[in-house]
């Protein structure tokens, strides 16, 4: 398709396309979009595929002009991107274009998101430190102090006494802010474990010593930036009756305690040991998680470029719909947990933005070094798809490219990820705290040397 291409800077992440078709290829557009219309659209007073122009124009003009308008833009789209020979970060985002008329040239606008000017800092040169991981017996037994809770047994407590911390209490409310009630923040039948901070920990420490039937008035304030946007920057009065009292049983810790969780264990010994190398596991992955973000801090440290913005958003989006799913699996949305998804964004944003600028440099020092994805890795996911294209009914081949446009950029930076901290320093946290205390030791030598 003949056409004149136009490329121009809006910012350094972001450039417009300009396209100009011709009069005659949008002539040619709308007689087809016409002919085919002739052919099958039936109108009172006429035989079907006679009806006359200047009727199907009248009737179909808004019709004619959108359906146009969109072939011509999906047709000539991929052929001005490469003429513009820009490379993309995001599908193209249409901006403008002119009506179109017969006789005249037809002109549109897209704007395209590309990647940042980065400087890929000497990574070589990081010194990190692997934090020290053991554990505690004390941590070993708020672990054993969890099982417990999560294997006993809820009850009603008969007796009138006081509402205690670790109880569940189980509550009617209304909620008031300045004088005026609030109906969205009212429950009834609610069950709040106190002491947890489940629900708030104000809240929580007034309902301790309430007696059932009880009524009591709590007030809260909120800071300005809470997630729910009835409550942020606001005193709450919550007005509270107190309806039943429930408490924990705990089981015993002892020898068949600890052979519920499994064969093998046959003593609390057992048990806690098992608990050990759990922990230890955890803490093991949790200190290789503080060492990439020591990286990802270093790589940071003088990455001053701007990222598009829809990237951003786009981000926001996927740790968004993370939070929502994870709520989901408990039963609540969102909008029941009382949070606002517009504060929610804007708390996250510069979280977003950081792990953006994370993939970008990944992805930037992946092509400077030349970062290849294993084979073996690659044969791993054409075998998924082999196996269950068919099962999903789907073609092969679109199944192959949603699967791959999924995981390869994923497993493109760990590959990544993995080959940096092949070549950095790294020291554990013993060896790193000697070196900081042998530091001003060796300052005095220096000092001495001198005189």
């Amino acid at each position: 398709m003949e056409m004149k291409v136009t490329v121009e800077d809006v910012s350094p992440v972001q450039k417009r396309l300009k396209v100009e078709i011709p009069a005659q290829k949008v002539d040619e557009y709308i007689n087809q979009t016409i002919n085919r219309l002739k052919k099958s659209v039936a109108i009172p007073g006429f035989r079907k595929g006679k009806v006359p122009r200047s009727i199907i124009e009248r009737e179909y003009g808004a019709e004619i002009k959108s359906e146009v308008l969109q072939s011509l833009i999906e047709n000539s789209i991929g052929d001005a991107i490469k003429q513009s020979q820009v490379t993309m970060l995001l599908e193209p985002q249409l901006d403008s274009s002119s009506d179109v008329e017969p006789g005249k040239p037809f002109e549109y606008s897209v704007l395209m998101d590309i990647e940042p000017e980065i400087k890929v800092p000497d990574f070589r040169k990081f010194e990190l430190v692997r934090p020290k991981v053991e554990v505690t017996d004390e941590e070993i037994d708020e672990q054993l102090e969890a099982l417990r809770n999560q294997f006993g047994t809820v009850e009603i407590v008969d007796e009138q006494r006081p509402l205690k911390e670790g109880d569940i209490a189980i509550i009617d409310y209304t909620a008031f802010i300045d004088g005026e009630e609030v109906e969205e923040l009212a429950n009834e039948d609610y069950f709040v474990e106190v002491g947890k901070g489940n629900f708030n920990e104000t809240f929580e420490k007034g309902l301790i010593g309430m007696e059932k039937g009880e009524e009591r008035e709590i007030e809260v304030s909120y800071p300005d930036d809470a997630l729910n946007k009835l409550v942020a920057g606001k005193t709450v009065t919550y007005k509270v009756t107190l309806k039943n009292i429930q408490k924990r049983n705990l089981p015993e810790i002892d020898d068949e305690f600890a052979k519920r969780f499994g064969i093998g264990l046959e003593t609390v010994d057992d048990l806690r040991n098992k608990l050990k190398e759990h922990i230890l596991k955890d803490k093991e992955e949790a200190a290789e998680s503080v060492l990439r973000n020591q990286l990802f801090d270093k790589l940071l440290e003088d990455a001053d470029f701007p990222v598009p913005e829809r990237l951003i958003e786009k981000k926001l989006d996927q740790m968004i719909d993370n939070i929502a799913g994870h709520m989901h699996e408990r039963g609540v949305n969102l909008e029941q947990a009382g949070i606002d998804e517009e504060r929610l964004r804007e708390k996250m944003r510069d979280d977003a933005i950081r792990q953006v600028k994370i993939e970008l440099l990944l992805d930037k020092i992946a092509e400077q070094e030349k970062v290849e994805i294993p084979t073996e890795e690659l044969k791993k996911y054409n075998d998924y798809v082999d196996e269950h294209y068919k099962e999903m009914n789907v073609d092969k081949a679109q199944f192959q490219a949603a699967v791959f446009e999924s995981v390869l950029p994923k497993l493109r930076a760990k590959q990544t990820l993995d080959y940096i901290l092949e070549n950095v320093t790294i020291k554990e946290e013993e060896e790193a705290s000697e070196n900081v205390s042998e530091s001003p030791k060796d300052e005095e030598k220096e000092e001495s040397s001198k005189d």
